[in-house]
């Protein structure tokens, strides 16, 4: 053997001996130092300690929390006043007309006149004197002949037929001819010519009003109620409507001046937004007071996660080789938030506006199940929560 044959011999004893050093050194390090060095990233088969750096114990997307300072909300609405006037009204008048009529000519006389509200105009007459008569006076509504006779010094007034009227009318004064007296002229000289009516003003007739519910409030409706006092002539009054929305949740005369009314109202009569309050009637005189619709909220869960620490993993928090970090990811950097964090009943508190909280809880975490519930004290969006196991260093 030459002389350098044997140092190659000896040269790769010596590797030799050193790669199984190495090798020996490796299998007696921890774990999660050899993970560093092999930059492995799963978990032995045969323990349930990790070999990754950063592990991920809870991955969850929580969405909207709401948050609700009070179970009842109250909507006030102011009192109203709805009611209906019938009074007697002169539509259209003529000082005086005169017609006549002979064989050879004739004069007529028309009046116009309007009905805007026909549904609610009643005891529509047509009223006047007589000073001069000779013949037979002729009247026509609309084209329709209502009167056709002599008349004398005293005459009653002429009830006008609805069914013959329209928004805009005509009545025509006419006298019938001589016939064969062709000598004479017959002639009506009429005074104080009137169309009257009983007129109901609707106007005041209904209210409306507008309540707004926020989407918190919309979403954790429980039950609802709808309160008002009612003042009302019961003899004089007909029927009160209420609608909310369109749903008709009250129709009848109340037991006016005895006390406020209470009706459950169902929740699927609300929306989220803007609700609309009506009260209605087709007669009568009322004031409504102290309205009030009032929701009674359920009472808010707020969401509970699991995550679960091996022994292993638990040992690693024990002696200060891991700990254990929450996180929030957020929607906006608007907003602010602020809540608390409670892990297995232990708390501690947020307050930011940026787009992610972090905190440590390793001091609170327990070996095996662990539980995370977030509070808010406003409604916040959270994107995605968060616990990882993190290597310390």
């Amino acid at each position: 053997m030459t002389p350098k044959m044997g140092q190659a011999g000896a040269a790769a004893a010596l590797i030799a001996v050193i790669a199984a050093l190495i090798v020996m050194y490796i299998i007696f390090l921890q774990p999660d130092d050899r993970a560093d060095i092999f930059g492995d990233d799963f978990r032995s088969s045969s323990s349930s300690t990790s070999r990754t750096r950063n592990i991920t114990l809870l991955n969850e997307t929580p969405g909207r929390i709401d948050f609700l300072s009070q179970r009842v909300v109250d909507h006030t609405i102011p009192a109203t006043y709805i009611f209906t006037r019938t009074a007697g009204m002169v539509i259209e008048e003529a000082d005086s007309l005169y017609i006549k009529r002979t064989v050879f000519s004739s004069v007529e006389k028309n009046i116009g006149f309007s009905i805007t509200d026909l549904a609610n105009t009643e005891n529509i007459l047509l009223s006047f004197a007589v000073t001069k008569a000779k013949g037979r006076l002729v009247i026509s509504l609309n084209g329709e002949e209502i009167l056709n006779k002599e008349l004398t010094a005293n005459v009653q007034p002429i009830e006008l037929q609805k069914r013959l009227l329209k928004a805009e009318n005509v009545i025509t004064f006419s006298v019938s001819s001589p016939g064969a007296a062709f000598w004479r002229t017959n002639e009506y000289a009429l005074e104080n010519v009137q169309v009257t009516a009983d007129i109901t003003r609707t106007d005041a007739q209904r209210s409306r009003s507008v309540f707004l519910v926020s989407a918190v409030e919309y979403n954790n409706l429980d039950r609802v109620y709808f309160e008002f006092l009612p003042d009302c002539d019961v003899a004089q009054s007909g029927p009160l409507d209420i609608w909310i929305n369109e749903y008709n949740i009250y129709s009848a005369v109340p037991d006016c001046g005895v006390g406020r009314l209470s009706l459950e109202v169902p929740p699927s009569h609300i929306k989220s937004g803007e609700n609309e309050l009506i009260f209605r009637i087709d007669q009568g005189d009322y004031s409504l007071s102290h309205i009030k619709i009032k929701s009674q909220l359920k009472q808010i869960d707020f969401p509970v996660y699991f995550f679960e620490l091996s022994e292993e993993e638990y040992q690693s928090v024990q002696n200060k080789s891991r700990e254990v970090i929450i996180r929030m990811d957020f929607v906006d950097t608007i907003d602010r938030k602020q809540g608390q964090i409670i892990v297995n009943g232990r708390t501690t508190g947020f307050d930011t506006k940026e787009l992610y909280v972090e905190k440590d809880i390793t001091d609170d975490v327990e070996r095996g199940d662990n539980s995370v519930k977030i509070k808010p004290e406003k409604t916040i969006d959270v994107w995605k929560l968060t616990v990882k196991l993190v290597k310390q260093g």
